[in-house]
């Protein structure tokens, strides 16, 4: 008898087999179900509606730390992204260089997202930009919408935060000069349409963040995989089974990736891209598993704890599956 459940994620190259069934998990049939993050990750931090979700690092340790083991972790990592190209300022305000951000108002869709602590430890470690320099902004990101945090957190004390009216968004004020900067998932809208007021803080920002991987080693973590704790309870051999089938799916995407005669996706010169990024990272950037991603794991924790996200130094064993850490992912030529 197979498991039939639900799982919720985003359509990346690496969950395709998943989706469209040439990679089976054993002993589970799902049905794949494609979600954005944004909704994603509040409906399944609230309600856990998904047997199975990509799911938000950062939430999952604050809930973690919270207390609530409604979810188990599995040490699967779909999404990975530099952010140094994501941060935008407003032209007059004065902003030339990171440390120009002190005293300025900064825009953040969520002050829990997972790319914000990767970003304002940034800012701190590289640049001497502490949290508790900035006044933050909360809201709507690219559109207005009345914000609410996707779980309740307590902010630092020193941390000072507005949030915005429902009919405004982050976008709009930033363009409009009312805030100084904005940090976030993506480009906003007005950088987009090449509003003369709205500039990358890192114009160079590739350049950056090579320099960047190269001197840290790291390329950030930002989603990670989640089981129901109902149903890991019920069937604890679900862990070990879609941590294979994930491994197998990613493998499967880079196959065809990398297929010679025609191109995968759109992108012309997608073979250079593959080239360069093997040459920089390796034969596998979205490498699972969970030594081999401790160190990179454990370093956001204490990013976590220092930034306030959480009380305690969380040991990274206890946010995956028991089963899960040993597994190993042998890297894809």
């Amino acid at each position: 008898m197979r498991l039939q459940l639900t799982f919720a994620c985003g359509q990346y190259d690496r969950v395709i087999a998943l989706q469209d069934g040439s990679i089976s998990p054993e002993g589970i049939d799902l049905n794949f179900v494609p979600m954005l993050p944004t909704e994603l990750f509040r409906r399944q931090a609230r309600h856990a509606e998904f047997d199975v979700a990509e799911f938000s690092l950062s939430t999952h340790a604050i809930l973690a730390d919270q207390g609530d083991r409604r979810l188990v972790g599995i040490p699967v990592f779909p999404s990975r992204r530099f952010r140094h190209s994501e941060f935008f300022v407003n032209t007059g305000a004065g902003i030339r260089e990171p440390r120009d951000l002190i005293g300025k108002r900064m825009g953040v869709m969520e002050y829990q997202q997972t790319a914000a602590i990767w970003m304002r430890a940034l800012l701190q470690h590289d640049y001497g930009v502490r949290p508790d320099q900035i006044e933050w902004y909360f809201g709507g990101y690219d559109k207005p919408e009345n914000y609410t945090e996707r779980v309740p957190i307590e902010l630092p004390s020193g941390v000072h935060s507005t949030t915005i009216a429902s009919h405004q968004s982050l976008d709009q004020l930033l363009d409009q000069g009312e805030i100084d900067a904005l940090m976030g998932p993506t480009a906003p809208p007005s950088f987009l349409r090449g509003s003369p007021s709205v500039a990358r803080l890192f114009p160079n920002h590739r350049e950056a963040e090579i320099e960047f991987y190269r001197r840290t080693s790291i390329f950030p973590i930002m989603h990670m995989v989640v089981i129901k704790r109902e149903v890991y309870e019920k069937a604890p051999w679900v862990a070990e089974s879609l941590y294979k089938a994930f491994v197998a799916a990613k493998a499967e995407g880079r196959s065809r990736l990398r297929r010679s005669g025609h191109l995968y996706c759109s992108l012309p010169w997608l073979r250079v891209h593959l080239e360069e990024t093997d040459a920089l990272l390796g034969g596998d950037p979205f490498v699972y598993g969970l030594e081999e991603n401790r160190k990179l794991l454990e370093t956001f924790v204490d990013y976590s704890l220092e930034q306030g996200m959480i009380g305690r130094a969380l040991t990274v064993d206890e946010l995956f599956a028991p089963e899960t850490h040993g597994s190993v992912d042998p890297r894809s030529p």
